[in-house]
């Protein structure tokens, strides 16, 4: 089968890409060819396809004077005609079986599912954020949970200001997601694929077509966490604990750094970066964290070797978590997590049996977690492994794939 894989980039960008990566390699293993649409960029894998990808958006370097300019921008962050237009040339060219959307709001855009709905394509979507119910895609409203927008109430996007705190930036998120509703090209697709009990019920509740969501935990290859593991050896005398993540408020970094100042005796390292960077850094020195060391971006390699070396991991978000990877990815090396109570966190981190889990934003309750998992070296062991059982048995590529025959069983 010829499958189309939508995703708004076609390297590694976050959890998104992770799996997008994994799935693209099951579907060949299969024996599937898959048919990449992106956007173009010059950090993308090598693809036969690129040509057929929409021009490169960096909103970031829009001609904010030029009032055309922006409202070319809002346009195409909406309902990309190019989108459909390259998609068109596509499927001229190759005779697609069946699409796999994956993260496509503010470039590729929604626009692509009439095009394929008119072609008579079977569509399914892996969600990976909450946009067509909240327009700012995560729940956050100035650094707290918010939910106002239930029932398609978007306006509330633009009064709030919840979109990075800006009026226009609150405007266009909710207009979109009002679009996106008049236009109902939701509609088109035949299955929505939830990756956690969270996520499923959170679009149930909000009466997102119900009959079209599937819970169906993400798989995962397994083949690199064990090149990591074999590569692994541990400083003698180094013992520490380790978050990484991006540096922003809804990860909760600065939840962990609160944290440390109890345990100056233990040592964190802090891997990834953000544009809370400076002000964690900053508090840090404030206070003396000289147990704590920021080392930046890694690559993959390099951070599952430092997440293999350390005691545990902590996952401390504010945010509901879809999955998360890193919570994976850390379990899957025998290391306990300590997690906030939070989005799909507890499918995981199974609290007192595959690490600890503790309310978001309590630094004091995580401070205690951090001191009876990291003072009790058989719990240490005992939860690694439990860990590792619990999360190989949960996320598994082939109950994966069983799943998404299920829904397309001509795979």
């Amino acid at each position: 089968m010829n499958i189309l894989v939508a995703n708004w980039t076609w390297y590694p960008s976050g959890g998104d890409w992770t799996y997008v990566e994994n799935v693209t390699k099951l579907y060949g293993e299969k024996g599937h060819q898959v048919i990449p649409f992106s956007m173009k960029d010059p950090r993308n894998f090598p693809s036969d396809y690129t040509e057929y990808f929409i021009e490169h958006i960096d909103y970031k370097k829009v001609n904010k004077k030029s009032l055309s300019d922006g409202l070319k921008v809002v346009k195409k962050s909406i309902f990309s005609t190019e989108a459909q237009q390259q998609l068109e040339k596509l499927l001229d060219t190759v005779k697609i079986d069946f699409a796999h959307i994956n993260v496509i709001h503010h470039y590729i855009t929604p626009a692509i599912l009439k095009t394929l709905k008119d072609r008579g394509i079977p569509i399914i979507w892996t969600l990976h954020e909450y946009t067509p119910i909240c327009p700012e895609s995560t729940f956050i409203s100035h650094g707290k949970i918010c939910e106002k927008c239930f029932g398609g109430a978007f306006h509330h996007c633009v009064t709030n200001k919840c979109k990075k705190g800006s009026y226009p930036a609150s405007v266009v998120a909710a207009l979109e997601n009002y679009v996106h509703k008049y236009l109902n090209y939701y509609a088109y697709v035949d299955h929505y694929v939830c990756p956690s009990v969270f996520l499923y019920e959170k679009f149930k509740s909000f009466n997102f077509f119900e009959e079209k969501l599937v819970q169906l935990y993400h798989g995962y290859d397994y083949e690199e966490i064990e090149a990591a593991k074999a590569q692994i050896i541990a400083a003698s005398n180094e013992r520490y604990i380790v978050f990484v993540g991006r540096l922003e408020k809804i990860k909760g970094a600065h939840t962990v750094l609160a944290a440390m100042k109890n345990h100056p005796e233990i040592r964190l390292k802090v891997i990834g970066i953000g544009t809370q960077q400076a002000e964690l850094m900053d508090f840090a020195a404030k206070n003396n964290l000289n147990n704590v060391e920021f080392m930046g971006k890694k690559s993959k390699k390099e951070t599952l070797e430092l997440i293999g070396s350390a005691d545990f991991l902590i996952c401390p978000s504010e945010w509901y978590e879809v999955l998360g990877f890193t919570v994976v990815e850390a379990m899957a090396m025998g290391k306990p997590v300590i997690g906030s109570k939070i989005g799909a966190i507890p499918e995981m981190v199974i609290d007192g049996h595959t690490g600890f889990l503790f309310e978001p934003g309590n630094y004091s309750q995580l401070s205690e977690k951090i001191n009876e998992l990291y003072n009790n070296k058989n719990l240490l062991l005992q939860m690694g492994a439990n860990a590792e059982k619990h999360i190989r048995g949960l996320i598994n590529t082939e109950k994966h794939f069983t799943g998404l025959q299920t829904l397309i069983p001509s795979l």
